[in-house]
């Protein structure tokens, strides 16, 4: 079994220039970026002898010789500032003769990676990117490392379908969801592959958990995470703000909208802070996709009794569970169930999914 291994060494980089994406962004240090770290995880949970086919430098072959266990061979040779046409490239060399291509990066690697995959090999993705909505990811770095395991012990892969979605990012950093099929692809059969496509849920629920939040709300801090049922609440205190933003207010009132971790000691001079999230429809991510904004720092002033998803009623029965991809939050919050409120005082227990 051949594996291909390329690295988007932007991917995931947004956060540090305060965006929701990082398709245009080309100057930071790839040595310390989010998806560098990320293939990190992913190869040093695989087994002694592999071989991989990789780029040179920081799109493979830097992270691969770290480990000292894997064998890797170099059949691209890209340099920085790198491009979209590096990883096209890549996947058009190795898509002649591996078997299975893997990349890390987010949706805009997935669609490089489907531009040069000429041949139509099976691709999976190490989760990465700001923005996640294709169906072809691994839930996180260690458990795509389980499947290449598997895939590497026994010789065999069998295939399904995946989506590889399209998203606009200059609508996207405007608060604008515009998202397209692109492609189908072939994928490999595995549980730890989140196949199913974020839906968008329309639901006269929202309004009434956005009721009963503000009934209940105290004088804590409120930081309100992203997506439609979470802006009912700012929507009905006449607040309309980035859907895809992070947001925070205090006794019904907006003290900062669109907000990083690095604002919360700023604006939250002291008392209880409280977080509100929902997830992802499809997908169930809580934390760790589409709102990368809310990291383990900021987490860890906020209460594990703190913590409240909502959702609605119809995205709650279609999930098998509910998803982390947060390094550290198993720590923080020690239990595999949370409640979720899915109406006006109406709650549902929920687990929270190993991945």
């Amino acid at each position: 079994m051949l594996f291909g291994f390329v690295i988007n060494p932007y991917a995931g980089s947004g956060l540090n220039y305060r965006m929701k994406g990082s398709d245009s962004i080309n100057d930071v240090n790839v040595n310390t970026t989010y998806s560098i770290n990320r293939a990190r995880s992913f190869l040093l949970d695989l087994e002694e002898g592999m071989k991989f086919y990789v780029p040179s430098g920081e799109m493979g072959e830097n992270v691969i010789k770290e480990t000292d266990k894997l064998l890797y061979e170099v059949i691209t040779n890209p340099h920085p500032p790198f491009s979209c046409d590096d990883t096209i490239e890549f996947v058009k060399k190795v898509s002649a003769f591996c078997d299975l291509i893997i990349f890390v990066g987010g949706d805009g690697t997935a669609r490089d990676v489907v531009n040069g995959n000429s041949e139509g090999k099976p691709i999976m993705g190490i989760p990465a990117g700001m923005k996640m909505y294709s169906s072809v990811f691994a839930s996180t770095p260690e458990a795509a490392a389980s499947i290449i395991n598997r895939i590497y012990r026994t010789g065999d892969m069998k295939i399904q379908k995946g989506e590889v979605i399209d998203l606009n990012e200059n609508m996207f950093q405007e608060g604008t969801l515009d998202v397209k099929k692109y492609a189908e692809v072939a994928i490999p059969l595995a549980d730890e592959v989140v196949r199913d496509p974020k839906n968008v849920y329309v639901s006269q629920d929202a309004d009434m958990i956005a009721e009963y939040i503000l009934d209940i709300m105290d004088d804590s801090y409120y930081i309100v995470g992203t997506g439609t049922t979470c802006k009912m609440i700012l929507q009905k205190l006449g607040f309309l703000t980035n859907p895809l933003g992070v947001d925070l207010i205090k006794d019904k009132k907006l003290i900062a909208s669109d907000i990083y971790p690095e604002d919360i000691n700023r604006y939250c001079t002291g008392g209880r802070i409280k977080l509100i999230l929902t997830p992802t429809g499809g997908q169930g991510y809580i934390l760790g996709r589409g709102n990368r904004q809310i990291n383990m720092d900021l987490l860890k002033l906020v209460k594990k009794e703190d913590l409240i998803v909502i959702a609605s009623p119809e995205k709650a029965h279609d999930l098998k569970g509910l998803r982390v991809d947060l390094d550290g939050f198993s720590e923080y919050f020690q239990s595999n169930y949370i409640r979720v409120i899915v109406g006006y005082s109406d709650f549902k227990i929920m687990k929270i999914r190993s991945s």
